[in-house]
């Protein structure tokens, strides 16, 4: 059974235990030998005086563990070890006067441990059987507590923003600086098992607040093995979605996967080498409101190299390499109405790590790693900068929809979102009678995310909002009128680069009291020292996260087991966020009202094209005092009015669980899991009467806007986990898990295009109320009800035809919920108490926050698979295809959507419906009213538009039935 996870450097295992007699008394002196075909060479350890023994550093594998003693039967049993796991092995021995071997059956391997970390464990045999895209980020989804409904299919792990959980492959994080998500540093055929701790997470874990998602990859072993396989898809297998406009092309996919591995010097020197290749993958896309189709098309070229050295029985050396190229023709960003918000970029990305671990006494072991990742952006936006082509326009009629020109600046500089990670750590073993045995791990841990960026936000910094778009076929006409706002975005400083470290030092001790009580108690350190994009210091907060937690075993033969852990997390600060009050790199955004003449009102016979509509915008502007008008509500200037206040700090979160396990004899178990946590200390931007006011060098002055924290919002999560795994006979294992859960509270804290966010709680709290403007509820990550159940059936087939097996899957989700939330113009209804700039608009939620939901979501998806041996050693030829949603369901997904593989886009960072509410604020035809003293009538006041609750893509449904089959070999 595992134990709570170690630090994040290339994850092993240890197996350790207590030999005792047939009495029950302690054995010292046996000798306890490990070995696997994991592992160079064998490992021993000899029993204390006490009967406990450790032996660590051990890789993910199967091991045979011998006890021996003279004078005693010797005893052999196989255990399974996970990576960052402690596996317990207690054998018992009995006395023979003759040499003797007995073998002993331990029960199946389950998914989940019987200790209080709530983590379970994906192999890569289960995830091949079974319809995944097999991925880690797919494995994840499996997993009870887990949720893909962040923005952009992001996931949500116990409560936590989508942004706040570890992702790491050998030990090395591959989140991505800005939104958090996981990066594909890895090739599927190369990865040997996953492992998902949701909860009650060890204090050798830290910079986070949702869960830790890791990895591993395989290292080569005393044999040659390797494999390829190539993977066939092709848009015409996915069915069409009630999308209007939806199609496919009929064009064959290609994804190639090759492994290597095996020994240069068996025992001490071992190598591991996979690649992917895709080609050129066209993926269909259709543009939102004007129903275009347009392809995708995307070439990327992934490859990893591992060395593994023991040097000798006590001292190994691991360095790995990873890299990918990858091009992109046709990405877009958010929902897009035209082919002219298409960009053709590259996003190359490489991964280095080293790692040593180290015996050196059968007490003290010691362990280091150091790891780099790099991720770049090159042409990721506009090619053009004039106010013409380099000018996006979004539709405020349209859940702002975007048109004429891509987000971002293509021909500006590349974008840099890098890492650094090293980490040091000791491990003392010690073994006491009546305490028990103590396994401390202390260490240190310098992680170091750094980003060069200057930030456009589109080719020409400017964008409009035009108030509405005449669709014409292809053509798109704006409407220009006094509801159109210009927003201008431009760059004062340009970025030095930012760096954010997190220096942590923590202690961890897994204390084994007796065959009944063992306990987890640890303490983290963390420290945060920023420096933004202009090379100035912004952040020096620092934070303790103690974690404790305990498992009772009643009858100490682990049949039951009932644990119980508090823990305290603390996310690392948010790059975006510490940087906010940098002009380095950074857009400032000042809006300042079209007051010129309108344009295409009335729905006119001959309407005006963008660039004829962008030139009398323009004129109008330039001539009317350009960038020195009067501006739109309240300016964001990052380095004059937006500034980081010296006490901000890590969001952090508190989590108690309590959880229960039953085994069901030698072939399952149960597990029960309760899980409550609380958020603190959110993001927030606060600009009141007590925080001034600063002037730009034209003598303009405009409030100062503090980046603080606050705990005015509100975020809980309550939930329960179920997870069975069963052996029922040889050929049929099943597995599966149910969430109940509910996130609610006030603020959702992130959105799909910028990850983190500042709230704005505390920015001008004069011009709205709480009721109002921060109604609680469910929120949108919230899933009531989550069920995930797989079987695995291996076919009674003759061996001279091969092996046969079915792997089923199904799902079932609850809806996800929205609510209609429009923007009002408060000023008419507000004396002003001094601000420069008061808001022009503020959000109202005319229905409760959770007043509507999307489709409750079923889906089976199938695998069969079939392998042939070759009559070569382990050779044999393989064959897999799948079947995802095999039924067809057409439900619309999770608000912001989900990517079940590659062939998805995903609905973009505006979410997989449209939520637009016409107002007074953004229609002429809605009449206003004081929301301070009235309460808004349906069709007067307010109005859903006929979009309102309608799809923004066809990724806004469910994935349609889809087909994939793969062929290949190994070895």
């Amino acid at each position: 059974a595992a134990v709570p996870l170690r630090a994040q450097t290339n994850p092993t295992g240890t197996i350790s235990g207590k030999v005792v007699d047939q009495e029950g008394l302690p054995v010292p002196g046996a000798t306890v030998t490990v070995q696997s075909p994991a592992m160079q060479g064998s490992r021993s350890a000899t029993t204390s005086a006490n009967g406990d023994y450790i032996i660590p550093f051990l890789p993910a594998g199967e091991y045979e563990v011998t006890t021996q003693l003279t004078g005693f039967k010797t005893v052999k049993q196989t255990s399974r070890v996970s990576p960052s796991a402690s596996v317990t092995v207690s054998p018992r021995l009995i006395v023979s006067t003759v040499s003797e071997t007995v073998t002993v059956t331990g029960h199946v391997e389950e998914e989940f441990g019987q200790k209080a970390s709530v983590a379970t464990n994906f192999k890569e045999d289960l995830i091949d059987k079974l319809p995944t895209n097999r991925t880690f980020v797919a494995a994840a989804q499996l997993t009870p507590g887990v949720q893909n409904t962040g923005p952009n299919g992001g996931l949500a792990i116990n409560g936590a923003m989508s942004f706040e959980s570890l992702y790491v492959v050998n030990g090395v994080v591959v989140n991505e600086n800005i939104r958090g998500q996981a990066l594909n540093l890895f090739i599927e055929d190369a990865l040997q098992e996953t492992t998902i701790t949701t909860a009650a997470v060890s204090a050798e874990y830290g910079r986070f607040q949702g869960g830790v998602i890791q990895a591993i990859t395989k290292s080569g072993g005393n044999e040659f093995s390797g494999s390829y396989r190539a993977t066939f898809d092709n848009n015409k297998w996915v069915k069409l979605t009630p999308y209007p406009n939806d199609k496919r092309t009929d064009k064959m996919i290609y994804t190639q996967e090759a492994t290597l591995g095996g020994p240069i010097v068996k025992d001490r020197l071992w190598f591991f080498g996979a690649g992917r290749m895709t080609g050129n993958r066209v993926t269909a896309g259709t543009t939102f409101a004007t129903n275009l189709n347009f392809d995708d098309t995307r070439n990327q070229k992934r490859g990893e190299g591992k060395l593994t050295w023991a040097l000798n029985g006590n001292h190994t050396f691991k360095g790995a390499y990873t890299k990918i190229s990858d091009t992109e023709n046709g990405n877009f960003f958010g929902n897009i109405m035209d082919f002219d918000s298409l960009v053709n970029r590259a996003t190359p990305q490489d991964l280095l790590s080293t790692n040593y671990t180290g015996i050196i006494s059968p007490k003290f072991f010691v362990e280091g790693q150091y790891s780099r990742r790099r991720f770049t952006f090159q042409h990721s936006g506009s090619q053009f900068t004039d106010l013409i082509k380099g000018t996006l326009m979004l539709d405020q009629s349209r859940n702002t929809a975007r048109y004429n020109s891509p987000t971002f600046c293509g021909v500006c500089d590349d974008e840099r979102r890098d890492n650094q990670n090293v980490t040091a750590k000791a491990t003392y073993f010690a073994s006491t009678g009546s305490l028990g045995s103590h396994n401390v791990v202390f260490g240190f841990d310098l992680f170091d995310d750094k980003r060069f960026a200057n930030n456009h936000q589109s080719g020409s910094d400017y964008r409009v909002y035009s108030t509405s778009v005449i669709i014409q076929g292809p053509t798109l006409f704006p409407v220009l009128d006094n509801r159109t706002f210009i927003r201008w975005t431009p760059i004062f400083v340009g970025s030095e680069g930012n760096r954010f470290r997190t220096y942590s030092g923590f202690v961890n001790d897994a204390w084994s009291f007796n065959k009944h009580w063992s306990f987890n108690v640890g303490v983290r350190y963390d420290k945060n020292s920023g420096t933004d994009s202009q090379g100035s210091a912004v952040v020096k907060d620092a934070a303790f996260s103690p974690r404790f937690s305990a498992t009772f075993d009643p009858k100490g033969n682990g049949e039951w087991t009932v644990n119980a852990a508090y823990g305290h997390y603390v996310a690392a600060i948010a790059n975006s966020v510490g940087d906010a009050g940098s002009a380095g790199g950074q857009p400032a955004t000042i809006d300042f009202d079209y007051l010129g003449p309108a344009v295409n009102t009335g729905n006119p016979a001959n309407p005006v094209p963008i660039a004829g509509a962008l030139q009398t915008l323009f004129d109008w502007f330039n001539a009317n005092g350009g960038t020195n008008r009067p501006t739109r509500g309240s300016p964001s200037i990052p380095g004059l009015n937006t500034h980081i206040d010296n006490t901000l700090k890590s969001p952090n979160s508190r989590e108690i669980t309590f959880g229960v396990t039953r085994r069901l004899g030698t072939r399952g178990a149960v597990r029960l899991d309760g899980i409550f946590r609380k958020f603190r200390d959110f993001y927030a931007s606060r600009a009141d009467t007590t925080t001034g006011k600063v002037q730009d060098q034209f003598g303009r002055s405009f409030d100062l806007r503090l980046v603080e924290n606050t705990n005015d919002l509100k975020r809980s999560y309550r939930g329960m986990n179920l997870q069975i795994s069963y052996h029922a006979f040889d050929r049929l294992n099943l597995g599966g898990n149910y969430t109940l859960g509910e996130l609610k509270g006030n603020v959702e804290g992130e959105n799909g295009g910028s990850g983190p966010i500042q709230d704005t709680i505390l920015r001008y709290p004069e011009y709205f109320d709480r009721r109002w403007n921060y109604t609680e509820g469910d929120l949108n990550a919230d899933v009531r009800h989550k069920v995930r159940a797989w079987a695995s059936y291996e076919f009674p087939v003759p061996d001279a035809i091969g092996r046969v097996n079915l792997g089923v899957l199904q799902y079932f989700n609850s809806g996800t919920p929205y609510g209609a939330q429009g923007t009002v113009d408060t000023r008419p209804y507000v004396t002003n108490p001094g601000y420069s700039n008061a808001p022009a608009t503020v959000n109202y939620y005319f229905t409760a926050r959770d007043a509507f939901h999307m489709d409750r979501l079923w889906r089976t998806d199938l695998a069969l698979n079939y392998a042939h041996k070759l009559g070569v050693k382990k050779a044999e030829l393989f064959l897999r295809g799948t079947v995802v949603n095999a039924f067809n369901r057409k439900g619309l997904t999770n608000f912001w959507g989900g990517i079940n593989s590659e062939l998805d886009l995903g609905c973009g960072t505006g979410g997989c419906i449209s939520t637009t509410v016409l107002t007074n604020a953004n229609n002429n035809t809605v009449a206003r009213f004081n929301p301070f003293t009235e309460t808004p009538v349906e069709g007067v006041n307010w109005r859903k538009a006929p979009t309102f609750g309608q799809p923004t893509s066809r990724f806004a449904y469910q994935t349609p039935r889809t087909y994939q089959f793969a062929v290949g070999f190994r070895f």
